[in-house]
């Protein structure tokens, strides 16, 4: 089940990816800064035979080199499988990156000019990265500690503590001595900067509003169609729409049988106070009115707007902002699902858009859900019939039964051969019905959750070793090599005492019954890692390859068995296929048409001490 502090842990993780990816990129991107520096100082210097100071600028690159290869190192040895550790240590190594690149940027400055050299334009390519990798108010900061170094450095010039460089043709000392020139440059550099944080930081808060707007609708569909309980459907999708949006909390409500009142179904981030303040009727609600009439409703001040019926309510939570928005099934409305924010004016159109994306994929699973309960209650009620009515006929059939015994047994006189061949395929017939009754009972019982007992440790050699026992005089009536072949350890399973032998019955009755005279039937068990196996082997007539697929459905049976007159249910093998999937067992068959069958069933060994 989805729960808040997974969806939070895939948030962490993504935004840690993130985060670590423009951390290397950065790092990459250094690599190429410093050649440029040492290349570009070689060019102007020699080249264009700029009286720039060659050494300190060749130390300047050697300089960012050596500690972006640091960095490297570290970025590396920074890595752990916990993301919320490991986005902490990349946070810190980009801070470093950028205390450094900022010293290494004012010392290239300096050396190429000081406020008049053209590298002062790299100021804002780092800026633009700084506010890429550093979320709120840190790129204003570093920013503002740009301009701050850049003023520091033309004081000390000003002041004759650092030399003045002037290595473009132009841009004399004497410009660069001039408070005017100065001042003006420093504000077109503060501007500049701050306006590139601005406008990239607005960039990169909308595309990470849209990729995680994408990675919730993603993270919603998986989660709303990963399960089709219907309590966990909706936990999901109220979780979903409220971290998707950062905000404090989400509510599902839907419709009763009514249609005039809306029932809390799933809640994140709220009290247990706000929860159970009382009914939300429609009649009093108009939010809920207009979200159910098709439309989302935002309030921007709930305690007051006329619409919302519990103003006071909401005023104790703390919200300030509500969504509501409808979820719209195929036929009719479900219900509402709102979004909560403790900020005032929190909600715009594209969140409600973005909601009623999240509710629309909610409605199908939901519709879904409701539809797998239904079928799970027609389900149970048609066992509960079925047993019902096979009970009420277990006892006057066992009653003719007996009475037809009677007449077999001449207790009630001698019986003539006519007589005789009517009695016999009367119990014939008493037989098969009684274990038809018997197999709707199981198959009833297989199907009914009230009727399921729980799984407890059970010897599978015992019960293997009990049907045997109880099979082998019809076995050897037939005249069959019946065996059982069992390993030294025991065995033990996670099951009933009752299923477990009722799939050996169904498997191996079925083997003796249908192996002619003189035949073979082995059965064989060995344990295998975590899991035991159990093969049923027989040289009987086999199964069509065409209906291997169908065996375990209702009534079915394979048409050479129809045809040999062999009487049987139908039922067998979906009792025992549900039992398997109840005991978490697998069956496989293996069969040829006039050589016999192999069916190897599958179960995990109970844990120790179980």
């Amino acid at each position: 089940m989805s729960t808040p502090s997974s969806a939070l842990s895939l948030l962490a993780a993504s935004t840690t990816r993130g985060l670590a990816g423009n951390n290397r990129r950065l790092i990459l991107t250094r690599w190429l800064a410093g050649v440029v520096v040492l290349l570009a100082t070689a060019f102007t210097v020699h080249g264009l035979r700029l009286p720039l100071p060659e050494a300190p600028l060749y130390l300047v690159g050697c300089f960012i080199l050596a500690y972006n290869a640091v960095l490297a190192w570290l970025t590396r040895r920074a890595y752990t499988p916990d993301d919320v550790a490991y986005g902490q240590r990349i946070q810190r190594l980009v801070l470093w990156q950028v205390g450094l690149d900022w010293l290494s940027m004012w010392v290239f400055m300096h050396l190429t000019g000081g406020i008049a050299s053209p590298g002062i334009t790299f100021f804002f390519i780092h800026v633009v990265m700084v506010t890429v990798l550093l979320p709120g108010q840190s790129p204003y900061i570093y920013a503002g500690i740009a301009v701050l170094g850049v003023v520091l450095i033309a004081l000390l010039e000003g002041a004759g503590i650092l030399p003045r460089y002037s290595p473009l043709p132009g841009v004399t000392c004497e410009l660069c001595a001039n408070p005017m020139y100065a001042v003006a440059q420093v504000l077109f550099l503060a501007v500049g900067l701050f306006a590139t944080a601005y406008i990239t930081a607005s960039i990169i808060q909308r595309l990470r509003l849209r990729e995680r707007q994408i990675s919730a609708l993603l993270q919603t569909a998986e989660d709303v169609n990963a399960t089709l309980e219907l309590g966990d459907t909706l936990e999901r999708l109220a979780i979903n729409a409220a971290l998707a949006l950062s905000v404090s909390g989400a509510s599902i409500r839907l419709l009763d049988s009514s249609g005039e009142t809306l029932q809390m179904a799933a809640s994140y981030g709220l009290s247990r106070v706000y929860l159970e303040k009382g009914p939300v009727a429609l009649s009093a609600s108009q939010v809920d009115r207009e979200a159910l009439s098709g439309q989302a409703v935002i309030v921007h001040d709930p305690q007051r707007d006329p619409r919302v019926q519990y103003p006071a309510e909401m005023a104790a939570e703390g919200i300030q902002s509500v969504l509501a928005v409808p979820i719209l099934g195929r036929r009719r409305p479900l219900g509402v699902l709102r979004v909560y924010s403790r900020d005032a004016n929190r909600f715009d159109q594209e969140d409600a858009d973005f909601i009623t994306a999240i509710a629309q994929q909610g409605a199908i699973a939901i519709e879904n859900a409701l539809a797998h309960d239904a079928l799970q209650r027609a389900d149970h009620e048609r066992a509960q019939f079925v047993r019902t009515v096979t009970h009420e006929l277990r006892a006057p059939v066992t009653g003719a039964q007996s009475l037809v015994s009677l007449l077999s047994r001449n207790i009630v006189g001698e019986l003539t051969p006519e007589q005789r061949d009517i009695v016999d395929r009367l119990e014939k017939r008493f037989d098969l019905l009684l274990a038809l009754i018997g197999d709707l009972l199981a198959f009833a019982a297989s199907k009914a959750v009230d009727l399921k007992q729980p799984l407890v440790p059970v010897s599978l050699t015992t019960t293997l070793q009990q049907v045997v026992e109880r099979l082998a005089p019809q076995a050897q009536h037939k005249g069959l090599d019946f065996s059982l072949n069992l390993p030294p350890e025991p065995l033990t399973v996670q099951a009933t005492e009752e299923g477990l032998a009722r799939i050996f019955d169904n498997l191996i009755g079925n083997a003796v019954k249908y192996t002619p005279e003189g035949g073979k039937v082995l059965v064989s068990a060995w344990r295998e890692g975590p899991s035991v196996h159990v093969s049923v082997a027989d040289t009987g007539i086999g199964i069509p390859a065409e209906d291997i697929e169908k065996l375990g459905q209702e009534f079915f049976r394979a048409a050479n068995a129809r045809e040999a007159n062999i009487t049987g249910t139908g039922l067998g093998m979906t009792i025992v296929k549900q039992l398997l999937g109840t005991f978490g067992g697998l069956l496989s068959v293996q069969s040829m048409v006039g050589q016999g069958t192999t069916f190897t069933v599958t179960l995990p060994l109970a844990a120790e001490g179980a």
